[in-house]
């Protein structure tokens, strides 16, 4: 037979993680709708690189296996 006490346990435990999902999920949506989108940030790694030179119609070689 289950023990009365442990079943009691258990469903209080389960309760109080729903409990404490629903309130963060409230707070991470709240923090959302009230933060405003700003600015990029500044910095990174990407570099602006010089496009890369197109090969002229001559330069092209064709592979030929033997």
């Amino acid at each position: 037979m289950i023990d009365t006490q442990l079943l009691t346990g258990v469903l209080v435990a389960l309760a109080a993680l729903g409990g404490l999902a629903i309130l963060l999920a409230a707070a991470l949506w709240t923090a959302a709708s009230v933060s405003k989108p700003g600015q990029a940030p500044h910095g990174g790694i990407r570099r602006d690189l010089p496009p890369l030179p197109q090969p002229d119609a001559d330069d092209t070689r064709e592979l030929v296996l033997r």
